[in-house]
C-alpha cells in the first residue's frame, strides 16, 4: 500500500431514511406465527426507500438546546470551552478579541464557525449567548474487554470474513473508494503494504517526544484493507485515510473529532470509520456529522464496550450507522452496548488484526465490528459503482441476516452483517431458508420460545416445513410462503420442568428446493431452570 501524507485541511450539511415492515398475525391452538415483510432492496434503490438507519433531519437546534451550567458535566474538559456563531462576521470578530477576552483559542473551525478555547483566570465570555456556548468532551477508543468476554463465547481468529459469507477472491472489493479512518493512526502494517490500495495520512493531534502513536487505528484499518491471510480485510483494494485524532495515550475531544470528520470529507473519504466514542452527546460533532452526511459520506461507529443500554457517540447521533458486536456462534457480546436504535452487528471478539508494524492480536471489542460494515460498504460500491455511498450502506443494512428478538432489537439492530447476501442479491435461484433467531422469554408458566425463520435466499420460499421440539412435544408446522428477506416467528409456550433439570428447545427448517445453506437450517438452546 502507497503511503502519503497529506497537510489538514478543513468543512459544510445532511440525508434521510425511513423504514417500514408490515405484519401478518396468525394463530394455531399452541402456537403464534407472526409474518414480517422486510423490505428487499434492489439496485439502483429507489430514494424513497433509502431505510435502516435512525432518521437524519434535525428536530432542534441542538445549540439552542444544549445546556451550560457552572457544574462541570461528567467528561467535560475543564478549563475548556467551545463557542459556536450562526455567521462568520461574529465568528471572526470574536477570534481577533480572544487575548483581551483572557482566553486561549486551542483550535478553530472555519467550517463549522467554531473556537476552541482555555479559560484563563479572568476569562470575560460577556456578549456571548448561553447557546453559544458548549463543552469539549473526552472522546477515546472503547475499552478493551475483558479477552475472555462470557463464559463459552467463541472468537473468530482469521475465519471472520468466511463466517460472514464470503467465499470467493475479494482481492478486487474497495477499489477505488476511500475510507477513513478516524483514531489512533494508521502504522504502514505488512498486511497493508500487500493491498492494492493507498494509505494517506493526516495528523491533527502532536505526540510527546519520544512517544509513538497507539496501534489501535492500525488493527481497524487491518480489518477493513487487509490483504494477508491471517489479517484478511473486507475491501483490501480500498484506500486508507488515517487521521489521527489522539495523543500518545489513546485520548481526544470532541472538537478533534469533529475536525477529524471534516478533514475526512474535505480529503474526499465517502466512507468514515470511527472506532471511538464519547459518553456526552456533543453538539459539535452532531454538526460535523450532519456537514457529512449533507456531503455524501457515510458514517460508521462503534457502539461502545461499556455492557450498557445505550450507545456511546457519535454511534448514537442521528445519521451514524451504529455497529454492535457478537461473537463466533452469532451470540450477543455481554460488553457491547446495546440500543434501541443499534444498526447491525459484525465480529467483535478475538478477530485477527494488525499491530505494530508486522504483528498480529486478537482484537476483541465493538472497535473490531465498526470497520466490517465500513469495509463491506466499500466493497459494495467498487463492486455495484453505480450506487452512492449512502445507497451501499442501506444495501449493507437491508441484507443483514435478522437476529435475537424477530426484526429489529437493541441487541442486534436489524441483524448480523453478511457479505454473502449482499454480493448475491441480484443473483436469480437462491433458496435458503434459515433458522435466524431463537429467542427465550418469559420465566415460570409465561415462558415462551421465539423461533424465527427467515429467507436469506433470493427466491419465494414454498410450504417450508419447520419443526420445534421442546419439552411440550414436537410440533410440526409449514410456512405456506417467505419472500426473500421475509422472517416468520413461531411463539412456542415452554412447559418448564420444575425440577430444575434443563430444558431444551430444538428446531429445523427445511425447502422444497435444493438448499444454499443447510448449516443454518437448525438450531437448540437450553433453558436453566435451576433458579426459576
Amino acid at each position: 500500500m502507497s503511503q502519503k501524507k497529506l497537510e489538514p485541511i478543513l468543512i459544510t450539511s445532511l440525508f434521510a431514511v425511513a423504514a417500514i415492515g408490515g405484519y401478518l398475525l396468525t394463530k394455531s391452538a399452541d402456537t403464534t406465527e407472526v409474518t414480517t415483510s422486510v423490505p428487499v432492496v434492489t439496485k439502483p434503490m429507489p430514494k424513497q426507500q433509502q431505510v435502516k438507519t435512525k432518521p437524519l433531519t434535525r428536530k432542534t437546534n441542538l445549540r439552542k438546546t444544549s445546556p451550560f451550567t457552572a457544574e462541570l458535566p461528567e467528561g467535560a474538559l475543564a478549563n475548556e470551552r467551545l463557542i459556536l456563531f450562526d455567521n462568520d462576521t461574529d465568528y471572526q470578530t470574536f477570534i481577533a478579541e480572544l487575548k483581551d477576552r483572557g482566553l486561549t483559542l486551542l483550535g478553530s473551525s472555519n467550517s463549522l464557525r467554531a473556537a476552541r478555547v482555555r479559560l484563563g483566570q479572568h476569562a470575560n465570555l460577556e456578549g456571548l449567548e448561553e447557546n453559544q456556548l458548549a463543552y469539549n468532551y473526552l472522546v477515546t477508543p472503547p475499552t478493551p474487554p475483558d479477552a475472555n468476554a462470557q463464559e463459552g463465547a467463541l472468537g473468530f481468529g482469521p475465519n471472520a470474513l468466511l463466517w460472514l459469507g464470503l467465499t470467493g477472491d475479494n482481492s478486487s472489493w474497495g477499489q477505488g473508494v476511500t475510507v477513513a479512518v478516524i483514531d489512533s493512526g494508521v502504522t504502514d502494517h505488512t498486511s497493508l503494504n500487500n493491498g492494492n490500495g493507498s494509505l494517506s495520512i493526516i495528523e491533527l493531534t502532536e505526540l510527546a517526544n519520544g512517544a509513538e502513536q497507539l496501534d489501535h487505528g492500525t488493527a481497524v484499518a487491518s480489518i477493513i484493507a487487509g490483504n494477508s491471510p491471517i489479517t484478511p480485510g473486507v475491501a483490501p483494494a480500498a484506500d486508507i485515510l488515517s487521521i489521527r485524532v489522539t495523543d500518545e495515550n489513546g485520548s481526544s475531544d470532541s472538537f478533534t473529532l469533529a475536525e477529524g470528520i471534516i478533514q475526512a470529507v474535505q480529503a474526499g473519504a465517502e466512507v468514515i470509520n470511527i472506532s471511538m466514542g464519547s459518553a456526552a452527546n456533543s453538539i459539535i460533532v452532531a454538526e460535523a456529522v450532519e456537514f457529512a452526511l449533507a456531503q455524501g459520506s457515510v458514517i460508521i461507529a462503534s457502539s461502545g464496550n461499556e455492557g450498557s443500554d445505550q450507545a456511546s457517540f457519535p454511534a448514537g447521533n442521528e445519521g451514524v450507522i451504529s455497529v454492535g458486536a457478537v461473537e463466533a456462534q452469532g451470540e450477543h457480546l455481554d460488553f457491547s452496548n446495546s440500543d434501541s436504535n443499534l444498526d447491525i452487528v459484525a465480529p467483535g471478539f478475538q478477530v485477527n488484526a494488525a499491530w505494530g508494524s508486522d504483528l498480529l492480536i486478537p482484537f476483541s471489542g465493538t472497535s473490531a465490528s465498526a470497520p466490517y460494515v465500513s469495509g463491506a460498504i466499500a466493497a459494495t460500491m467498487s463492486e455495484f459503482p453505480e450506487l452512492s455511498a449512502a445507497e451501499a450502506a442501506n444495501v449493507v443494512l437491508s441484507y443483514s441476516n435478522d437476529s435475537g428478538l424477530p426484526g429489529n432489537d437493541a441487541d442486534f439492530g436489524g441483524g448480523i452483517l453478511a457479505l454473502d447476501r449482499i454480493m448475491e442479491r441480484n443473483t436469480a435461484g437462491i433458496y435458503d431458508a434459515a433458522i435466524a433467531g431463537q429467542v427465550i422469554t418469559g420465566s415460570g408458566a409465561s415462558t415462551t420460545a421465539l423461533i424465527t425463520i427467515q429467507n436469506q435466499g433470493t427466491e419465494p420460499l414454498i410450504n417450508s416445513p419447520v419443526v420445534i421440539t421442546s419439552p411440550n412435544g414436537t410440533q410440526s408446522n409449514n410456512i405456506s410462503s417467505l419472500l426473500p428477506g421475509q422472517i416468520h416467528t413461531f411463539s412456542v409456550p415452554v412447559s418448564v420442568p420444575t425440577d430444575g433439570s434443563t430444558a431444551t428447545i430444538s428446531s429445523s427448517v427445511a425447502t422444497t428446493e435444493n438448499d444454499k445453506d443447510t448449516r443454518n437450517n437448525q438450531r437448540s438452546i437450553e433453558i436453566d431452570t435451576s433458579n426459576p
